[in-house]
């Protein structure tokens, strides 16, 4: 007691000796507190009752086809993961019967029967996003980004989709790469350790093989390479060609220079073989032309006939029209059982509704080389051949001018390729060189 005494007193000195105003707060925060709690609890309860408005949810507006092809923002983005599929995506919408007509839509194109990961499928939809039962939700838009430069959009048109491609050229910029064989090494360490990729290191050897053998490589030889990248919005895509190489072995020099798409010697020879015109041998007839801008006869949606039809029967040999590697071998509910071959950078080829493949993802072909033979696989009306040939990824008339027949830089365009050779040429022995920006008349 004597102790709690002592405390009091000690409070009230302290207490006196503080300012007035403190004083009067404390007493007056004391008085509140006691006020609460002598209160009866139902009436501190009534102070604090708070009284909500009513909600309702507001009524649904379908927004306008223009509006939602418009939107930037996509209402659902998909981002592939490794094992994936399209089915996959669809199937949160619980959407199959639209995922078939947007396959309809990509026999034209083929870019969605190959799912890689990383790729980004964007989706705009209409109707109650509250109830994916495809009656409620009806998807508008798909669109699917294959990288910086390259993407394809699904747009509905009544009960069918039609497809738009884009595919951004961009801007190339030119870098040096230079080195020496030394002891112990080999072309493909040499120029790896130097930066070049597998891929190029391979299509360099294939570009010089008329000339020298680089893979038999002697100490001492040197290689100059000026690679072109890719930047879109300044943002490297991933895609390089070769601009030009040199090697020299034993005080000789061996050159290979890019010009229009294709490669030439420095006597502007050309150093790819021509393509055959007809990827069969005789027996054949067109059925169906090249047309960009068919219209379907009944559903009127734009079914662009990108290749050459030929009526042959099931199990007519195909051969390939020119030099290259097997780049897919794909089974297609539309474009049915087809092989696409990459001849270049510029130059690739398609064969459609096919009955058998006789050629493997991955196997280098030449011109002439039996790779399949004739069907009526996928959506087709009979037996024939679809053949496509594109040229920088877009689709060209088979038949047409497009095509190189034959190989060789023409008379007329010698002096704009000697122009060509000399610049490369000098980027190749600038050995302070490290990237040029390629302008409009360097590209190739």
């Amino acid at each position: 007691m004597n102790f709690i005494k002592r405390k009091v007193v000690s409070l009230q000195k302290l207490f006196v000796k503080l300012p007035s105003v403190h004083r009067k707060l404390i007493v007056a925060l004391l008085a509140i507190c006691c006020l609460v709690l002598i209160m009866p609890e139902s009436q501190q309860r009534a102070q604090y009752i708070l009284t909500l408005p009513t909600l309702s949810d507001p009524e649904y507006v379908a927004e306008p086809l223009a509006v939602i092809m418009h939107k930037k923002i996509p209402d659902y983005e998909w981002v592939v993961s490794m094992g994936d599929t399209l089915g996959e995506a669809f199937s949160l919408f619980n959407m199959s019967y639209t995922m078939t007509k947007i396959l309809e839509a990509d026999k034209d194109v083929l870019s969605l029967d190959i799912i890689n990961k990383g790729d980004k499928y964007r989706f705009w939809f209409s109707g109650n996003e509250d109830n994916f039962d495809d009656q409620g939700v009806v998807l508008q838009k798909m669109e699917q980004v294959l990288g910086v430069a390259h993407q394809v959009a699904f747009i509905r048109n009544g009960d069918g989709f039609e497809y738009k491609e884009t595919i951004i050229d961009g801007i190339w910029d030119n870098v040096r790469i230079a080195g020496e064989i030394k002891s112990g090494s080999s072309f493909n360490q040499a120029a790896l350790a130097k930066g070049l990729s597998p891929n190029n290191a391979q299509a360099i050897k294939g570009l010089l093989k008329t000339q020298t053998n680089i893979s038999k490589a002697n100490v001492g030889d040197r290689f100059q390479i000026i690679l072109s990248s890719q930047f879109v919005r300044g943002i490297p895509t991933g895609n390089t060609k070769i601009a030009g190489v040199r090697y020299i072995k034993r005080k000789q020099s061996y050159g290979v220079f890019s010009f229009n798409g294709n490669y030439f010697d420095t006597q502007g020879e050309g150093l790819e073989r021509a393509f055959s015109k007809y990827p069969l041998k005789s027996g054949f007839r067109i059925s169906s032309n090249f047309n960009p801008r068919r219209r379907h006869p009944i559903t009127k949606l734009i079914r662009p006939h990108n290749g050459t039809d030929f009526a042959v029967r099931t199990g007519t040999a195909v051969y390939s029209p020119g030099d290259g590697v097997v780049k897919r071998v794909v089974r297609h509910k539309y474009a049915g059982l087809y092989i696409e071959i990459q001849h270049s950078y510029k130059y690739r080829t398609r064969f459609l509704h096919l009955s058998k493949a006789l050629v493997r993802k991955g196997q280098r072909v030449t011109r002439g080389k039996k790779i399949a033979l004739s069907g009526n696989t996928g959506a087709s009306t009979g037996p024939h051949l679809h053949y496509e040939f594109h040229v920088n990824q877009k689709p060209v008339n088979a038949m047409g001018k497009k095509v190189p027949i034959a190989i060789g830089v023409s008379k007329k365009s010698m002096t704009k390729y000697n122009r060509r050779v000399s610049s490369l040429v000098k980027m190749m022995e600038d050995e302070s060189l490290t990237s040029v920006a390629t302008n409009k008349s360097n590209k190739s």
